[in-house]
């Protein structure tokens, strides 16, 4: 008897720390983008951006996961992890969005950014925060 009242009481416990951990707003806890971006020795880097938000979708974290594609580093996956926040940059007469990875960070090099184009989609930007003058994607996609 007194192994199923601990039982329960362990169950009951977990249950309730289970729903204190629960989101207000679970849709803005997390958005996934996703894409095949360019790469100067192989086919592509396969990239997933996943950013965290809190319950009152302020940006927390970020994760980036990067898969090198048909390389010397075939099957090699990149994560990086960090502080992400918003930003917002005119364009072409047009205010957009942007996202930027890494803001407290002094290396510039580091700091990537990424331009909201759409609602569903990031396009990454160069390292002066400018559009990539090219033919290829580099645009991240929603999930």
């Amino acid at each position: 008897m007194k192994k199923i009242l601990l039982t329960l009481g362990l169950a009951s416990g977990l249950v309730l720390a289970g729903c204190s951990s629960t989101p207000s707003n679970p849709q803005a806890d997390k958005a996934l983008y996703s894409g095949m971006l360019p790469c100067a020795d192989c086919s592509g880097i396969r990239t997933s951006l996943t950013l965290y938000s809190d319950e009152k979708d302020r940006p927390t974290q970020y994760e980036l996961r990067e898969e090198y594609m048909d390389s010397s580093r075939v099957g090699h996956t990149e994560v990086e992890r960090g502080q992400w926040t918003y930003g917002n940059k005119e364009m072409d007469g047009t205010a957009y969005h942007t996202v930027v990875l890494n803001p407290e960070s002094e290396d510039v090099e580091s700091q990537l950014r990424y331009l909201e184009t759409a609602l569903n989609a990031l396009e990454m930007l160069d390292i002066n925060g400018d559009r990539i003058e090219s033919e290829l994607n580099y645009t991240l996609i929603k999930q």
